[in-house]
């Protein structure tokens, strides 16, 4: 009787296997089931993004916020020991009705705003003494997108002056990111993007912050973990990923009202 060599024995038992698994019904992981007519040949189009108002940094209104229209006045006028409050929307014209009042303020801070209507009142009572609330409209907020490698994708509210380092950052990127790749869509049509790169794993090797780039609103950032090739090849891998996270985001983000107290 004729001995099985290894080599004719492992030949015999992956044959085995191979037939083991049709029988099975076993397939390919990575082989799809789909018809070719079900796959779409290219991702649908998304409409410009919205634009922002403000910056993030420019959402909590200071001293020297102007009144605008549409914002919210809440003025107090005290006088001896009583006093008297109200609330008055301003209007197109700038005007904020204070009791039988009208009052000018478009334009104005709530400090000056303050020194008017206490000089409207002096006319009715004596030594008014008036504090004016400024509580803004609601604000769409300037933004950034962040997709890829990274613990928080999704929308990031923009600071004036942001850069790329600063994005990934908030973003936080993991360890297996190419940091070296990363790519910026911009140009607000996701089906044509100016696609940039940025290098920063130069800023943390050598503390080169040239390709640092500086963000616009509505750009989209993507952190791979592979590398992407040339900007055709890019633009394939990149645009799906960001028209699915984008759609959910796409309403402008609005903050709630703040308000400011002198």
């Amino acid at each position: 009787m004729k001995r099985m060599t290894k080599g004719s024995f492992v030949a015999a038992m992956t044959v085995v296997t191979i037939g083991l698994a049709s029988v099975a019904g076993c397939r390919n992981p990575a082989q799809s089931t789909l018809p070719p007519s079900a796959i779409s040949a290219e991702p649908p189009a998304v409409p410009p993004l919205p634009k922002g108002d403000v910056y993030a940094d420019e959402t909590v209104p200071t001293a020297d916020t102007p009144i605008e229209t549409g914002d919210t006045l809440e003025i107090v006028i005290r006088r001896g020991a009583g006093e008297e409050k109200f609330t008055g929307l301003v209007r197109e014209n700038g005007t904020v009705s204070v009791g039988f009042m009208e009052i000018d303020v478009g334009g104005v801070t709530a400090a000056e705003a303050e020194r008017r209507v206490q000089e409207a009142a002096t006319a009715f009572m004596r030594q008014p003494r008036v504090q004016v609330a400024l509580k803004k409209k609601l604000l769409k907020v300037k933004r950034i997108f962040v997709f890829g490698d990274v613990k928080k994708p999704g929308m990031i509210p923009m600071a004036r002056n942001m850069t790329m380092l600063q994005a990934i950052a908030a973003a936080e990127y993991q360890e297996t990111a190419l940091l070296e790749e990363i790519r910026v869509l911009r140009g607000g049509d996701l089906r044509k993007p100016l696609i940039l790169t940025a290098d920063l794993a130069r800023a943390f090797t050598y503390g080169d912050l040239s390709r640092n780039v500086a963000l616009e609103e509505n750009d989209i950032i993507f952190v791979p973990r592979e590398h992407l090739g040339d900007a055709n090849e890019a633009a394939k891998k990149i645009l799906p990923v960001v028209q699915v996270g984008v759609m959910p985001l796409y309403p402008a983000y609005l903050l709630p009202a703040f308000t400011t107290v002198r």
